[in-house]
């Protein structure tokens, strides 16, 4: 029996820590039991949202009137050894944190990048997610999806993915298939925690937020030009410009999903009124 929860504040779900409550609210525990959510949601013509681990996600302060789908129970890991080439096979729901832990303690070498974003493997794939040179798409042999009714698996060379895009729109990620090399157990382990340090010294993860707001384009990075505009600590009601890294948006304690979204407004209008760039956003707003 799948179970929904009804009016499920979405603050305790989305990395912001704010927003309004979702209508049904539901975590499927298999593909077999999503499949029939989405079919469900089609048939009763309810609109339905997508959430991993809610890392780049804001929910509007009213609340989403549809169905929030969570694939945080979506868990299992499949692991595949040739010599030293190592295929894994992911399900969506997996957070990075976990698969970064049981990659170092297999020794297994290629997403150390990645320690430290706490959003989940099907999340990082639907964005592109990256950091340090690397993105997840240079390691995927594999997504699986389920599109327009059917189940697909989809080779890496089929799927038009782009900087902070994995060209999977209209697409539902279940299982994502990745490409990685065997090492030693503690090369892996040190180089997770060199990416974990500078994270730290460089981001302010003592606040919730969404991580970097605004995507970089070819040269310009939109944190540089927000510092230089002097827009670092602008603030609008809890919403804040982090005064430590001038790309994130912090919620320094009471900020709506509004107060942010103005914020990001404010900064939108004054680069490009004054540097006549225009800024595109990470974070994805539940509609």
């Amino acid at each position: 029996m799948i179970t929904y929860k009804l009016y499920e504040p979405m603050k305790e779900h989305l990395s912001f820590a704010c927003g309004g409550n979702a209508k049904f609210f539901v975590e499927p525990k298999n593909t077999e039991e999503l499949i029939k959510v989405i079919k469900d949601c089609k048939k009763l013509k309810r609109k339905y949202f997508m959430l991993g681990n809610g890392t780049n996600t804001l929910c509007p302060d009213e609340g989403y009137n549809g169905v929030v789908i969570s694939t945080k129970k979506f868990q299992n890991v499949l692991l595949t050894k040739y010599n030293d080439k190592v295929f894994i096979a992911v399900d969506a729901g997996v957070s990075l944190f976990k698969l970064n832990k049981l990659l170092a303690d297999l020794g297994i070498d290629g997403l150390e990048w990645s320690y430290g974003i706490p959003g989940s493997i099907g999340g990082s794939v639907f964005m592109n997610a990256g950091a340090y040179g690397s993105e997840i798409f240079d390691f995927i042999d594999f997504v699986e999806v389920y599109y327009r009714g059917k189940t697909k698996k989809l080779k890496k060379e089929q799927i038009n993915f782009s900087y902070r895009n994995g060209g999977l729109k209209g697409k539902v990620i279940l299982k994502v298939g990745l490409k990685l090399i065997s090492r030693m157990p503690q090369p892996v382990r040190e180089k997770q925690l060199f990416y974990m340090k500078k994270r730290i010294e460089s981001q302010p993860l003592n606040y919730p937020s969404a991580g970097s707001v605004f995507k970089r384009q070819d040269k310009i990075i939109p944190a540089e030009i927000i510092d230089k505009l002097g827009l670092k600590g602008a603030i609008i009601g809890g919403a804040k410009v982090s005064e430590k890294h001038a790309g994130f948006i912090v919620n320094v304690g009471s900020a709506t999903t509004k107060n942010i979204i103005e914020l990001m407004e404010k900064i939108e209008e004054k680069v490009l009124l004054e540097n006549k760039v225009k800024l595109e956003r990470e974070i994805i707003v539940m509609k």
